[in-house]
């Protein structure tokens, strides 16, 4: 159920990442057995993913060696169903929390058994609205309508894609960094998902988790992204669409999202896209969003080019969400995302000054790396239990999602 099976692609850095997470753990990805626990500095956020959005632009630069897997790479990615034929829940419209058993005496073949706790989006319409659905709770083996627990869950001829779920954001790009030129990188960033749904309109809350950064050239130079770099950035709104595929599958689409960091929002206004980053620290829009000494958002240079340096940065995003496809019961997304990244180091607080005049991040569609052989920019999001958290992602990465696309030796 975890492979993913569709080309994707969003917009994140080698050098920093425009996602971040919310905790100071690492997540512990199919593998990766690197560990980020810099105070400041961190997340991880594929991504992100699977696509309910589930976009946004999402970290942590790591040195070490990762010895996540790809499993089977292929060269031309298809547009499948994400579901595993071999699970017996991938037909069945069960939570991701529960436990799906063979039923000999049901027509159907399967039935859905709950854990005891378990909390998921029922459907049971909420009493004063009828397009809400009220939460259930798994009270000796059966699911009970919790009162006064109403989301938006109005799924009508769509896929149920309303509640929590964890997304991963897999960005690929070359950088060029003063004297580091065409470095690959690649940053997965992790979100917790609120999805409320009107049939074929999908409400969503991203609330950045962990953001990772890896590149060839880590040894020369790894950006690592602060705790306090994520917390800034907190949870963003945006707004996905469910469309219907002319061979009965479902697809999703998030128009492009502007992140403008580090800068006050009354300067951009309704249009972000055309405003121009500053570039001097004492411009009246800089704000200092992570509340420390230096402007913007401080990231911290590692290795040998970077000699621990702490920089002031601010940053321009955008990322888009395309060729979507959602599983029939809804508990997974993947899609493909195109991303921009600007950035601007505003202060350099250590040795090399050099570090001052920033990096370009390009989106990168091929890699130089044996075996991967893309997708090279997606999400993937899986359904999760409801009233988990990103501490919950973090701990779970593992598990929830597939094994990173990148070996790194």
């Amino acid at each position: 159920m975890k492979k993913f099976v569709v080309i994707l692609a969003v917009f994140v850095m080698a050098l920093f990442v425009v996602s971040c997470g919310g905790g100071s753990d690492e997540p512990a990805d199919s593998g990766d057995t690197d560990t980020n626990n810099e105070k400041p500095a961190d997340t991880d956020t594929d991504t992100s993913d699977s696509d309910t959005g589930a976009e946004t632009p999402d970290t942590a630069t790591d040195t070490d060696t990762d010895t996540n897997t790809d499993t089977e790479p292929t060269n031309e990615p298809t547009q499948e169903e994400p579901t595993d034929p071999s699970d017996p829940c991938a037909a069945n419209p069960c939570e991701a929390n529960e436990t799906c058993m063979a039923d000999a005496t049901a027509e159907a073949g399967y039935v859905c058994k709950c854990q005891e706790g378990d909390v998921r989006v029922g459907d049971t319409a909420c009493p004063d609205n009828p397009k809400g659905k009220l939460h259930q709770k798994c009270e000796n083996g059966s699911w009970a309508d919790i009162e006064g627990t109403c989301i938006l869950c109005d799924p009508g001829d769509y896929p149920k894609v309303c509640g929590t779920y964890a997304q991963k954001m897999w960005f690929t790009s070359v950088s060029k960094l003063y004297s580091i030129d065409g470095a690959e990188g690649w940053t997965r960033t992790y979100f917790h998902i609120v999805q409320e749904q009107e049939q074929d309109k999908v409400h969503i809350k991203a609330t950045y988790c962990n953001i990772k950064i890896d590149n060839d050239k880590s040894d020369l130079l790894a950006i690592v992204m602060p705790d306090s770099f994520a917390e800034a950035l907190g949870t963003a709104g945006k707004e996905s669409v469910i469309v219907k595929n002319d061979d009965g599958t479902f697809g999703f689409n998030q128009d492009v999202f502007w992140e403008i960091r580090g800068i006050d929002p009354a300067c951009y206004g309704e249009n972000p896209a055309e405003y121009t980053l500053p570039e001097n620290k004492d411009d009246q829009c800089v704000q200092n969003w992570d509340n420390d000494s230096l402007p913007g958002l401080t990231v911290i240079a590692k290795g040998t080019l970077g000699g621990n340096a702490s920089m002031g940065m601010i940053e321009k995003s955008s990322s888009k969400i395309h060729t979507g496809l959602i599983s029939k019961n809804g508990l997974q997304i993947n899609a493909l995302v195109d991303w921009t990244d600007e950035q601007k180091i505003l202060v350099v607080e250590g040795v090399n000054q050099l570090l001052k005049s920033g990096a370009q991040n390009l989106q990168q569609n091929s890699s130089k790396q044996p075996g991967f052989t893309g997708p090279f920019n997606f999400i993937e999001q899986f359904k999760i239990p409801e009233g988990s958290d990103c501490n919950y992602i973090v701990t779970n990465a593992a598990t929830i999602f597939p094994p990173d696309p990148v070996i790194l030796k």
